[in-house]
């Protein structure tokens, strides 16, 4: 591979890292549009979301679903075929940190994947007339076109350990203010006022994701082409 392009012209070369991220509509929303630079999610937002630091295992199963009759004195049963199911994504991958500002991402990371799974519930949500929305639909992508393009999903689950056996870094933030909670951990100036606080996040962990595909059935109509999908045309489809 000597003589290939392949990393000398950007404009060649495609950003195959694993990211899972916000639609660019429901940026400011699901951000804020006025997002401090001291906000849990801040070190996001320019990203859409997460930019994951290493290489994913991702576990792939389709499924195709068949109706078996059975005939009497018959061999073989007949399979009439049903439907289709694109594969659930369990996305197993690491994060270590060895400084603070990786440590505002991990912790930024975190309540992205936190927040993902919530929907709009409760009587600020009635305020602001957002009750009732359930969780985004974010947009996988990895590897390129045809692995996954900006392939629409929802979080299923999240998992990890908070293990005993690392070092745990402090992360600086802006202060916790509710006016209905008094935080455990609420900090204070020398002159009374209200400190920024710390959380501590791990030096090393590892998450394990399960994103579901979320096509609309809009686009399924409009946008699904078997033959182009066969030709490497239809990409976006899993």
């Amino acid at each position: 591979m000597a003589n290939s392009d392949l990393g000398k012209n950007p404009n060649l070369d495609s950003d195959w890292r694993a990211r899972l991220q916000v639609m660019r509509a429901n940026v400011d929303e699901f951000f804020g549009s006025d997002m401090d630079e001291m906000d849990i999610m801040f070190p996001l937002k320019q990203d859409r979301g997460i930019m994951f630091q290493y290489q994913p295992s991702i576990f792939i199963a389709y499924n195709a679903t068949y109706d078996t009759q059975s005939f009497q004195g018959s061999n073989y049963p007949l399979h009439t075929f049903m439907s289709s199911m694109p594969p659930t994504l369990p996305i197993q991958v690491p994060y270590t940190v060895t400084n603070q500002e990786e440590g505002r991402y991990l912790l930024g990371m975190l309540q992205f994947l936190k927040v993902s799974t919530k929907a709009q519930f409760g009587e600020s949500a009635v305020k602001s007339g957002k009750f009732g929305r359930p969780p985004p639909v974010l947009e996988f992508s990895y590897l390129g076109p045809h692995g996954y393009d900006r392939v629409p999903v929802v979080v299923n689950d999240v998992n990890y350990i908070m293990g005993n056996n690392v070092d745990y870094i402090p992360v600086p933030h802006l202060s916790v203010k509710d006016d209905t909670f008094v935080s455990a951990f609420k900090k204070t100036a020398g002159d009374g006022s209200e400190a920024g606080g710390v959380t501590y996040v791990p030096n090393d962990i590892e998450l394990t994701i399960t994103v579901m595909p979320q096509y609309s059935p809009r686009r399924i109509r409009r946008r699904f082409d078997l033959d182009g999908m066969r030709t490497g045309r239809n990409i976006g489809f899993i």
